[in-house]
């Protein structure tokens, strides 16, 4: 038995044009209702991607997110995806391990040695 891929959604194109790429977490939303999808996708747009003026700037932005994806414990993609992103914005690696180190305040140590793991994919030159 062969199944029909459906064609792809617009806000599924959307989020592919805006990010160049779809995660699972799109594809999901998309199934569920494209217009869910739109509205995370416009929620994620303006809290991340927006280029007006902001009190924090993308790199910034950024490492708050290594420090999060590093505290939720089990994201370690997206410590690799926020911390690159990090330092294509101008983070110094240095600063993208404290944003890890600090996850382990709220978090526990247990999160830091998680994200060591990590390590080689996010500082590899790839």
């Amino acid at each position: 038995m062969t199944t029909t891929e459906k064609p792809e959604s617009e806000a599924l194109a959307t989020v592919r044009a805006r990010r160049g790429y779809v995660l699972p977490v799109h594809e999901l939303l998309d199934e569920v209702s494209p217009e869910i999808l739109a509205r995370y996708d416009a929620l994620t747009a303006e809290l991340l991607f927006a280029e007006e003026p902001r009190a924090l700037d993308l790199k910034t932005r950024y490492l708050v997110l290594v420090g999060v994806a590093t505290a939720a414990k089990n994201d370690p993609d997206g410590i690799v995806y926020f911390g690159k992103r990090a330092l294509k914005h101008g983070a110094s690696r240095r600063e993208v391990l404290e944003a890890i180190a600090l996850s382990g305040l709220p978090a526990g140590m247990p999160t830091i040695e998680a994200a060591t793991q990590v390590l080689d994919r996010l500082f590899d030159e790839g």
